[in-house]
């Protein structure tokens, strides 16, 4: 593993030559697996990435949210005493922040006192002003903060920036420490490396004694899937115990904020946020915010529910802040800045801004206030012309622009394609108030540059990296998981399930259950078109139209050809611009999947992820390899069916997945069944075998029957036999139950449910007849054949106004619309 050059490295002495003595250790362990082992251990880590659905969003991505994670298996060592001096400036430098917004929303002496200008508050879109003169939380506005940190060539740390409002990258450097830690076991025994999981044990304590009762409930607030952060919201939920809520998930009620849950509204008294500001409250701040929660900032004024950290915190979250700090901190802490940070001109000074406009070639650009949108402009890579347009705009509103000293990076040995190569890198830290003082966590999140890149940036293609703060002491091995010894309290009562979860878990059955339908169905037919002859055809075009598809490709002008169906199956399995087809279903899957992973498991997870990969196919792919695929994407989804069974504790999120699964399945069985029961004659007689094919009966037929196909027999298999899983009649019964079992549930909505199942237990499919192949004797009973026609009718127009109850009870908390079997 050579390095092309060693000279730009941290990590080796001056000569480029001798590592430092505490990467010693690691680089010998390096040496010791090998190039080789290196790269398989890897490759396995990569794909866990994948498979555990590990992402981040980079929205220019074509993969978009389902961009995985990209990591650096190559750790950054921090020694000691290096990470001493580190810890020391920032947990400095949170207080410091924490007084400085407690004077801004509170006396603002420091403005009246000239101590910092009036415009960095008063332009600035993210000073909130409904929140002045707000009580702050007992512990001040500031919960997390994050700081960004860069190392220069000669090993100094200098700050580059604070993260004031939701700092990400906890979740991420957690992620990266497992991934890591499992890739380099030996490397990272022998190091003595300091542990987080202590850090988030505190955290979890910390955030829960935020509120003044004695059993709180505390939410992670989340902007939803299509964040680029999306994935560390559900990992740090799920690891921290919080319930992940979006915005349309809470309520304001008497001030007071609430959870929508299944089970009713539940009181919230803490709310760590992942967002942004502004757009916490549209009744009070940006009234086009769709992923707030309205009422909040009046809740918060109340004093009835904590939000860490505080609502308003992101005015500080700007570089413009910087040139006052050293003089803050002396005045308010009676002490020196010990981190200090990078140079930083506030073009707001009359000094400033001349210094900036005749030293632009040495400085970055910014925006002073982040909102404002624009991208950092490197100054040494302008022309001439282009330095006097950037200087003219500087001059005519200097308050909103900051310039700081393009700082030279040091770089950190990146991990492509078997070779070491030099990356720049940022350092993220965190640090915690825990009311009595500031802990830092124990290394980071650590960014690196992609290749010759100026910016250090997730969203410009660059990776992140464990940080390995090496000790020279005992190290906490704590684990978030109970000790053996400890006694553990018995516990079976269920979690919270908000409304959205139930409402994604609901929806993720039936796209599952939707998917298994069109892939049986596309595989019975996929294998029979191309050999059918005319009637066969007749009846495979009678079995396509079960599915109800508003989208089919079929001509409309003109009878279909065995060549129009084999287009339209194609498009059926493989159009990702057609909502019914398979292709976009399992996509729904795996978004649906996605949005409630915190309540999956892994193995769920993975497989979900799978689903959504499963029915790709290629443009040069023969027709008859489709059957291979769909063979595929079935075993997968009937993976997921004995998960759903096998592998899910009974509690509310399992009785909406089924519910969803349950009520699919019957709303496809009730299109079959009155697919068969309508004009069938000897010609149509095909459309038997298709069925019970598409609805995986066939074996169940024949080990019953040793005759041949007959339609009442085959009604009874597929409708009126409940030891079936697949009839009509056992999903009515297991819809019944599940129902039963909701909490609230409405008693109008049982008992049609209830209806519906009696109606069909009472046909009685003896008393039918149907005209036999080569028989003489007329359909007898045909009032009894209308009676199940109508029969079916009514359920199926019961079953979509059932679901919408659903919906309206526990998803929306609406009031529900009376119904009954009879319509």
């Amino acid at each position: 593993m050579l390095l092309p050059d060693r000279s730009t490295y941290n990590e080796f002495a001056p000569d480029g030559v001798t590592p430092r003595p505490y990467w010693s250790a690691v680089i010998e362990s390096l040496q010791d697996i090998g190039p080789d082992e290196l790269a398989r251990r890897w490759e396995r880590a990569e794909r866990r990435i994948r498979e555990n659905g590990v992402t981040y969003n980079v929205y220019t991505d074509p993969q978009g949210v389902n961009r995985p994670l990209a990591i650096d298996p190559i750790p950054l060592l921090i020694p000691p005493d290096e990470w001493r001096v580190i810890e020391a400036g920032i947990t400095q430098r949170a207080h410091l922040l924490n007084l400085l917004l407690g004077d801004i929303y509170g006396p603002r002496q420091l403005v009246q006192n000239g101590d910092i200008p009036a415009a960095l508050l008063f332009a600035n879109p993210a000073f909130l002003r409904p929140l002045t003169g707000v009580a702050p939380p007992q512990r001040g506005h500031l919960h997390l903060i994050g700081v960004d940190l860069a190392r220069s060539p000669d090993g100094r740390w200098w700050v580059l920036a604070d993260r004031t409002q939701s700092p990400s990258g906890t979740g991420y450097a957690l992620q990266n420490r497992t991934i890591v830690a499992d890739v380099l076991p030996e490397a990272f025994g022998d190091a003595n490396v300091r542990r987080l999981a202590s850090f988030f044990r505190t955290w979890r304590e910390v955030l829960l004694g935020l509120a003044d009762c004695d059993h709180p409930r505390a939410v992670l607030l989340t902007p939803g899937p299509y964040n680029e952060t999306y994935f560390e919201h559900s990992y740090l939920a799920r690891y921290l115990g919080l319930t992940l809520a979006e915005g349309s998930d809470l309520t304001v009620r008497d001030r007071r904020v609430y959870l929508k849950t299944v089970e009713g509204l539940q009181p919230v008294h803490v709310i760590l946020r992942r967002v942004d500001d502004s757009f916490c409250d549209p009744m009070e701040l940006r009234h086009d915010s769709f992923l707030g929660v309205a009422g909040l900032v009046d809740a918060i004024h109340a004093g009835n529910v904590v939000v860490a950290n505080a609502l308003g915190s992101g005015v500080i979250e700007t570089a413009a802040i910087m040139p006052f700090l050293p003089g803050l901190a002396e005045k308010l802490l009676g002490e020196a800045l010990k981190l200090p940070s990078v140079a930083t001109w506030w073009c707001g000074q009359d000094y400033a801004l001349d210094w900036v406009l005749n030293h632009l070639d040495r400085v970055v650009v910014k925006p002073a206030f982040p909102l404002r949108g624009m991208e950092p402009v490197f100054g040494a890579g302008l022309s001439q012309a282009e330095k006097q347009r950037i200087g003219e705009q500087i001059r005519s509103r200097p308050y909103e622009y900051v310039a700081q000293e393009q700082v030279d990076l040091s770089t950190v040995p990146v991990w492509d394609q078997g070779r070491l190569y030099p990356r720049s890198l940022v350092l993220r830290t965190y640090v915690l108030n825990t009311g009595s003082g500031w802990i830092a966590m124990p290394g980071g999140l650590v960014r690196v540059s992609e290749a010759d890149g100026q910016v250090v940036s997730m969203q410009r293609g660059g990776r992140s990296k464990d940080a390995w703060v090496l000790w020279d002491g005992p190290v906490d091995t704590f684990s978030m998981l109970r000790p053996r010894n400890q006694p553990v309290q018995l516990e079976r009562a269920p979690a919270d399930l908000p409304s959205r979860a139930a409402d994604n878990l609901f929806w993720l059955g039936r796209y599952a259950e939707r998917s298994e339908s069109i892939a049986r169905l596309l595989r019975c037919l996929m294998t029979r078109v191309r050999r059918a002859n005319h009637t066969e055809l007749a009846c495979l075009f009678r079995l396509h139209g079960c599915l109800g598809s508003p989208h089919s490709t079929l001509p409309k002008d003109r009878p279909a050809s065995a060549r129009d169906l084999e287009d339209e199956l194609v498009s059926l399995m493989s159009g990702v611009e057609r909502p019914d087809s398979l292709a976009s279903n399992l996509a729904e899957v795996h978004r649906v999947g996605g949005s409630v992973r915190e309540r999956l498991s892994s193995d769920m997870s993975r497989l979900v992820v799978a689903l959504a990969e499963s029915a790709r196919t290629e443009n040069y792919m023969l027709f008859v390899e489709y059957s291979a695929v769909l063979n595929g994407c079935l075993e997968l989804l009937s993976a997921f069916s004995g998960m759903e069974r096998e592998n899910i504790t009974r509690g509310s999120g399992w009785l909406f997945l089924s519910l969803g699964r349950r009520l699919e399945r019957a709303m496809y069985s009730v299109r079959q069944l009155r697919e068969l029961t309508s004009g069938l004659d000897e010609q149509s007689w095909p459309l038997l075998e298709y069925v019970l094919e598409a609805a995986d009966s066939s074996m169940t037929y024949r080990s019953r029957y040793f005759t041949t196909l007959q339609p009442i027999a085959v009604l009874d298999v597929l409708m009126a036999d409940e030891s079936n899983p697949r009839s009509l009649n056992f999903q009515m019964a297991h819809l019944a139950d599940l129902h039963k079992r909701l909490p609230r549930h409405p008693p109008a909505d049982q008992q049609a449910i209830q209806g519906a199942l009696a109606l069909l237990r009472g046909l009685d499919l003896e008393k039918l007849e149907f005209p036999l192949p080569g028989s003489d004797r007329p359909a007898g009973n045909s009032d009894g054949q209308s009676q199940i026609a109508r029969s079916l009718g009514s359920v199926q127009k019961l079953l979509p106004s059932w679901a919408d109850n659903i919906s309206l009870t526990y998803f929306e908390h609406a009031h529900t619309y009376p119904i009954s079997i009879g319509g």
